[in-house]
C-alpha cells in the first residue's frame, strides 16, 4: 500500500505541473517525469506509463474549457491527434523492448526537455495571423510530421502527444498559444490513451518485468492535475503569451538539469 503522504505529494505535484503546462498545451508530464524517476524512484518504463495516466485524468478539464469557450481549432486537433495516436504505439513498444531500462534513458529525456524549452523561446511569426485558418499542403504536411514525431516521443517518454506538435504549430501558424493549446491537449489525451493501452497490453502479455503504470501515484497525480488544469484555463487568459512560454521553458530546463545530474 502506498504511503498517504506520497500520494498527497503526488497530488500537489500534479496540480502544479498541470497549472504550468495546460495554458501552453504542452503536457505537465514534462515536469513530472524527472520527479517520478528521482523523488518517487520509479523505473523508467513505469514512470512513462504513470505519466500517461496523469495526462488522461488531468487533460479533460482543459479540453472542456476550450470547448465551452469555442476556442478549440478542430481541424488542427484532428490533424495532430490523427498523426500522433498510431505513432504512440510504436513509441511505447520501443520503450518496453529497446531503451526503456537503459542507462542512457535519463540523458535522452534531459536532452529532449532542453530542445523543447528552446522551441518555446523562439520568436513567433508576426502579422496578425491569429484569425487565419491552416493553409497549404506544405503546412499540413509539416504539422502531420510533427504530430507523428510527438506521438512516438509521447508514447516512449510518457509526455503526451504535444511535446513537439504544440511548439511546431505555434512556430508555423503564428497563432497565439490560446488557439493552439486546445488542439494540443486533445492530442495529448489521445496519445496518452493509446500509449497507456499499449503499456497495459504488454504488461498483461508478460512483456515487462514491472507493473505498469503505478496506479496509486498516477491517479493521485491525475486528480491533482485536474484541479491545476481547471485553475490554469480559468486564469491563464490574463497572462501574456510570452510570459507563459518563458516560464514553462525555465521550469523545463530546471527539470532537465535535475534529471541529468
Amino acid at each position: 500500500m502506498t504511503d498517504p503522504w506520497i500520494l498527497l505529494a503526488a497530488a500537489g505535484a500534479g496540480a502544479l505541473a498541470a497549472a504550468l503546462g495546460t495554458p501552453t498545451g504542452v503536457s505537465g508530464g514534462l515536469l513530472l517525469l524527472p520527479l517520478l524517476l528521482t523523488a518517487f524512484g520509479l523505473p523508467p518504463t513505469v514512470a512513462s506509463a504513470t505519466n500517461l495516466l496523469f495526462n488522461i485524468v488531468s487533460t479533460p478539464a482543459g479540453i472542456t474549457r476550450h470547448l465551452r469557450q469555442h476556442s478549440l481549432d478542430r481541424r488542427l486537433a484532428l490533424l495532430l491527434a490523427g498523426a500522433a495516436a498510431p505513432a504512440a504505439v510504436a513509441g511505447a513498444l520501443a520503450n518496453i523492448f529497446w531503451l526503456g531500462d537503459s542507462t542512457v534513458f535519463r540523458h535522452l529525456v534531459a536532452g529532449l526537455l532542453v530542445a523543447v524549452a528552446a522551441t518555446l523561446l523562439l520568436p513567433r511569426p508576426r502579422g496578425g495571423r491569429s484569425a487565419q485558418p491552416l493553409a497549404g499542403p506544405a503546412v499540413t504536411a509539416v504539422l502531420a510530421v510533427a504530430g507523428l514525431a510527438s506521438g512516438a516521443l509521447g508514447g516512449f517518454y510518457g509526455l503526451g502527444g504535444a511535446i513537439l506538435a504544440a511548439p511546431a504549430a505555434l512556430l508555423i501558424t503564428g497563432w497565439p498559444t490560446s488557439r493552439v493549446s486546445g488542439a494540443a491537449l486533445i492530442t495529448t489525451f489521445t496519445v496518452s490513451v493509446t500509449g497507456l493501452l499499449t503499456y497495459a497490453a504488454a504488461d498483461l502479455a508478460g512483456a515487462t518485468r514491472v507493473q505498469t503504470p503505478h496506479w496509486p501515484i498516477g491517479l493521485a497525480l491525475g486528480f491533482g492535475g485536474l484541479f491545476g488544469a481547471w485553475l490554469a484555463v480559468r486564469h491563464a487568459s490574463r497572462l501574456p503569451d510570452r510570459l507563459l512560454r518563458t516560464g514553462l521553458a525555465v521550469l523545463v530546463v530546471l527539470g532537465a538539469l535535475r534529471l541529468a545530474g
